[in-house]
């Protein structure tokens, strides 16, 4: 039974990972308190530096604004202590690859006791599409006061056909903001 178990569990979380790559790299001035900030709002969010569908935009502004309300950080239209920048670099590849022959001849059966022949085989090819997407999406956190980079948060994606962006983008999300401290904790 735990074994049946752990192979559901074990070919659920390949299969995930089948369909995309995520690579999240993250780095902050260390001499930074974030539990001085309270509050974020974003720079204007710009489709020629945010070049992505547009439901993907509001998935990534709603996860960076759950995010950071975790983390004691709430969004305000009015002063805010932080301004998230986003940026990104998409682009959308579509390859085809083909495979098998149309036909072709083959000698077998050498060393039959029937002796040797040789047969044709007959088969169309076959045409594999793959739609995939790479790209790079940054998000910074600007001190709004001082006008100071303290977080930046690259995130790159090589995802397939059937990537859940609603997952990647939040997984991604987590991982940029993993090193701020929840509210509370220092």
């Amino acid at each position: 039974m735990k074994i049946k178990f752990l192979l559901v569990v074990f070919s659920s979380f390949f299969m995930l990972q089948c369909g995309s790559s995520l690579k999240v790299y993250t780095t902050h001035d260390k001499d930074v308190d974030f539990s001085k900030y309270k509050t974020f709002n974003f720079y204007e969010i710009k489709e020629e530096h945010l070049k992505m569908k547009e439901v993907n935009r509001r998935r990534l502004a709603m996860a960076i604004e759950l995010e950071l309300g975790r983390k004691g950080i709430k969004k305000a239209s009015n002063n805010p202590d932080l301004l998230v920048n986003l940026y990104s670099e998409i682009n959308r590849t579509q390859t085809t690859t083909t495979s098998g022959m149309p036909g072709g001849v083959g000698y077998y059966g050498a060393a039959s006791p029937y002796g040797t022949s040789i047969g044709i085989s007959i088969s169309p090819p076959r045409n594999y599409v793959e739609n995939y997407t790479k790209g790079t999406v940054t998000i910074d956190l600007v001190d709004r006061e001082q006008n100071k980079l303290i977080l930046e948060g690259v995130t790159k994606v090589d995802a397939g056909d059937n990537a859940d962006a609603d997952d990647m983008i939040n997984h991604a999300v987590q991982k940029v903001f993993s090193e701020i401290p929840a509210a509370g904790k220092k």
